[in-house]
């Protein structure tokens, strides 16, 4: 994974841990769908990264559907401007004694790691951002991968 992504992915992994309490960020409700090519992109991790404060993020499901995560039990995103990335890249790891093989990266840098992709998290409403992707254009594989 890239070394913002990794860092974010750490970040939003300790919050979720942790949790976060009553007194924590304002945060909204956003949801939507994911497509590359008129098609469900599942198994992508979605992030929203705030200019201040922390990111959020989801995976998608198999029909390209994602709810924002901003910690245990929280979901949403910060409001206001957050650059989106968008990614399919994963380590190879084990979970529950299942061993799960890496995955190289299928988005275009141009939705990750040079994304260009933002959107406006409105407060106090339930916000759908729905991602129409393209494929083409450079895609950037991590070298650990």
């Amino acid at each position: 994974m890239t070394r913002s992504v990794t860092t974010a992915c750490l970040l939003w992994a300790i919050g979720s841990i942790m949790g976060c309490g009553p007194g924590g960020p304002e945060i909204a409700r956003v949801e939507g769908t994911i497509t590359m090519d008129d098609k469900p992109l599942a198994g992508a991790v979605v992030m929203f990264v705030p200019t201040g404060g922390r990111p959020s993020a989801s995976e998608t499901d198999e029909n390209g559907k994602y709810v924002l995560e901003f910690s245990a039990g929280r979901k949403g995103a910060v409001p206001g401007i957050n650059r989106v990335e968008i990614n399919t890249a994963r380590l190879a790891y084990e979970r529950d004694g299942k061993n799960y093989p890496a995955v190289k990266e299928s988005v275009p840098a141009k939705y990750n790691r040079n994304t260009e992709l933002e959107f406006n998290v409105e407060p106090g409403k339930n916000n759908v951002a729905d991602f129409a992707l393209k494929s083409g254009g450079k895609i950037i594989q991590d070298n650990s991968q």
